[in-house]
């Protein structure tokens, strides 16, 4: 099937804006505050998504339109500009696919989410306790990461290392950076997260206190696992580069442990404001 060029970047933005929406309003919704208003949310977040657009139609403010969106303030408006650039807007179909596949992820989320929110006078059937802990979990451990990765890509940008991030999947651009960066720091805030849980088993470590600790324990973990050894490796076998092996690399030691104290401090923080008022599901 043949695809517009016009369409499938509209189709794209939209489906992102949507996404994104049904996503940050997951909490709400797991809190019982959304029902009955879950088409609005893809509408809104469609809109959203395509606003820098509007320059094609306007009959007004076409000149201040369009350059807002050919800046880089259109990423305010889910990441409209980003997805604007390479390699995007050069694999139509494939940046079509993936922003569906993310827009049902993200619908079957805030659906799941919706289930555990809608309590009827009696409270929160027991059935979804499970559900609750695994969507809150998740919740907490991806906005963790996310506040993470802003930390060290603030400190990357600020020192003009982001872009070496890219290199080691082969680009350059700095979206590229970005990606790879969010990518690793939401996986690694998630193995965190996963520890902690465990370890709340026997330990009340649920608190950002201990978890502050036990996060910058694992962010030096991750130096050392990842950078001091899975980085060189890497690029020696793919890149084919020379680094040293332990690559003993300061800056991003002192960096991963800032990280893993972001995520430690964060974690128990999201779990417990996102998490449904409902016995047990904070223990």
């Amino acid at each position: 099937m043949k695809v517009s060029r016009d369409m499938a970047p509209a189709l794209t933005h939209f489906l992102a804006g949507a996404t994104l929406v049904l996503f940050a309003a997951g909490p709400l919704a797991l809190r019982g505050y959304l029902t009955r208003r879950h088409l609005w949310l893809v509408v809104l977040g469609g809109l959203w998504g395509l606003f820098p657009d509007v320059h094609y139609v306007t009959p007004v403010f076409q000149s201040e339109l369009t350059a807002m969106h050919d800046s880089r303030w259109a990423d305010l408006f889910a990441f409209h500009y980003t997805l604007d650039q390479p390699p995007f807007d050069t694999r139509e179909l494939l940046s079509i696919a993936a922003s569906v596949v993310t827009f049902v992820c993200a619908v079957a989320v805030f659906t799941a989410a919706t289930a555990v929110g809608d309590r009827d006078s009696r409270g929160r059937p027991p059935r979804y306790g499970l559900l609750a802990r695994t969507l809150v979990f998740g919740y907490a451990a991806g906005i963790a990461g996310l506040l993470g990765a802003l930390v060290v890509g603030g400190t990357l940008v600020w020192t003009g290392r982001l872009e070496l991030v890219a290199e080691l999947v082969g680009r350059e651009s700095t979206a590229a950076g970005w990606l790879v960066l969010i990518g690793g720091c939401v996986v690694a805030s998630a193995g965190f997260a996963s520890g902690v849980s465990v370890l709340n088993r026997r330990w009340y470590v649920l608190r950002p206190g201990p978890s502050l600790v036990l996060g910058v324990w694992y962010g030096l973990g991750v130096w050392l696992v990842v950078v001091a050894f899975a980085v060189p490796i890497w690029m020696r076998v793919v890149l084919d580069l020379s680094r040293p092996v332990p690559y003993l690399h300061v800056f991003g030691l002192v960096v991963l442990g800032g990280f893993g104290a972001v995520v430690g401090f964060a974690f128990p923080l999201v779990w417990r404001f996102i998490g449904p008022p409902v016995a047990g599901l904070r223990s």
